[in-house]
């Protein structure tokens, strides 16, 4: 393979690690995007639905709102005619109690004439007892004159008559004075009463009258407010019926944004199956950056500390080869395939611990150098600790007779391996 021939695969290479580099964030963003927008439309679909739901409880508040001011102007309008009938029986009971007053004046009066009867009772009365002794005394004197007292005595028989029918009407008037007396007091205090209870019944309805003209600039207030809240529930209904208009073109904005990252997605992986297939088909190639990785190897097994197969030198030694910036993760088996040192890298590997006393004897990397006797380079990988490319070059470790003493296994990491055999080539070119 000449050097431009090299050159160029390195360059492919080159390229298709930069492209998989790209290929992969591109389709985390692409996945990321995909999500967000699902994500987006299960909010606009829930959002429409809260929306709907609030639309149809703002229609339901403005029927309660429109039936509200339709109660309220109602109400209104009765307390204007609870008030003028009010003002009618405050006029009415004012008209009452001055008949109540008068009819009081005249129970008065009738008492004030009834007193007057009992005093002329009384003066009839004494008249009468004055007529029966005069009688009397005429019937005594008529005695004494014998014959010619007859007819005198006759006179003073009517007169004393007389004065027992007087003294028997009068008793009869003073009877019936007594009556009405009892009858114009009892009048009186049933008229009193009654005119205590028209002043109640004149206080209570004043201060109904009063508390409707009270009550009837809220009742009109509480109507204002009411067709306030009518209108503003038309506002709330407009207002939800616009944001389900643009919820129903962010839904189309976000279903035509989930379709292009789902293209976006499905590029990011054509991407990345084009550069891992480039990948592959090249790595299965040899050119410098294998043969860099083979030396690197090949002359790591051949010093001392790895080929005395102590594990503190190993691990020293493989901890220094970590300075060229070449190897990803090292480590070193013994003849049977059981690892004997930790494993020495720059990442952690994928395994959950520190590869010592693993059994690795079926692994191709083991297989092909204890079985053929010569350094084994893999094809190109996705690493399982950094899912970036590598290939692991593994080689036999002989010790001091020549015999088979295990095997060192090194992950190189693919980009940074490039670089470096491009670097070479570059100062080759140079030089």
């Amino acid at each position: 393979m000449n050097a431009c021939t090299d050159a160029a695969l390195l360059d492919a290479v080159a390229g298709a690690i930069a492209l998989q580099r790209l290929a992969a964030p591109l389709d985390a963003m692409g996945t990321r995007l995909r999500t967000t927008t699902e994500n987006g439309l299960r909010q606009v679909a829930a959002i429409g639905g809260h929306a709907g739901a609030v639309a149809e409880r703002a229609g339901t508040v403005e029927g309660h709102a429109r039936r509200q001011a339709e109660v309220a102007e109602e109400a209104a309008a009765h307390m204007v005619r609870l008030e003028a009938r009010l003002g009618e029986v405050e006029r009415r009971v004012g008209e009452l109690s001055a008949a109540m007053a008068e009819l009081l004046g005249f129970v008065g009066t009738v008492e004030t004439r009834t007193k007057g009867i009992g005093s002329i009772a009384h003066a009839i009365r004494d008249i009468a007892a004055s007529t029966n002794m005069l009688a009397l005394n005429a019937t005594i004197e008529a005695a004494h004159a014998g014959a010619a007292g007859k007819g005198f005595g006759v006179i003073a028989n009517e007169i004393r008559n007389l004065s027992h029918q007087t003294m028997d009407a009068t008793a009869r008037v003073d009877n019936q004075k007594d009556d009405i007396e009892k009858n114009v007091a009892a009048m009186v205090e049933a008229v009193r009463r009654v005119e205590a209870l028209v002043g109640r019944m004149n206080e209570s309805m004043a201060d109904c009258l009063e508390d409707a003209r009270v009550a009837r600039p809220c009742v009109e207030e509480g109507g204002v407010l009411a067709a306030d809240l009518n209108g503003q529930s038309r506002g709330i209904v407009e207002a939800v019926g616009a944001v389900q208009e643009s919820l129903a073109s962010l839904h189309e904005g976000s279903a035509s944004q989930a379709a292009e990252a789902e293209s976006l997605a499905d590029h990011a992986r054509q991407v990345k199956e084009t550069s891992e297939s480039q990948l592959a088909a090249v790595g299965r190639l040899r050119f410098a950056a294998h043969e860099r990785a083979r030396r690197s190897v090949e002359e790591l097994v051949r010093g001392d500390d790895v080929r005395g197969m102590a594990r503190p030198r190993v691990e020293a030694a493989l901890r220094r080869a970590l300075d060229q910036g070449l190897f990803e993760l090292l480590y070193v088996t013994d003849a049977g395939g059981r690892q004997i040192v930790d494993n020495i890298g720059l990442v952690a590997t994928a395994y959950g611990d520190k590869g010592l006393g693993k059994d690795w004897s079926g692994r191709p990397w083991f297989r092909h150098p204890t079985g053929k006797r010569e350094t084994y380079v893999s094809d190109f990988y996705r690493s399982a600790a950094t899912n970036a490319y590598c290939l692991t070059v593994s080689a036999p470790v002989f010790d001091a007779a020549g015999n088979l003493a295990g095997v060192l296994g090194a992950d190189v990491d693919l980009g940074r391996l490039v670089e470096l055999a491009r670097t070479d080539q570059c100062r080759q070119l140079n030089s």
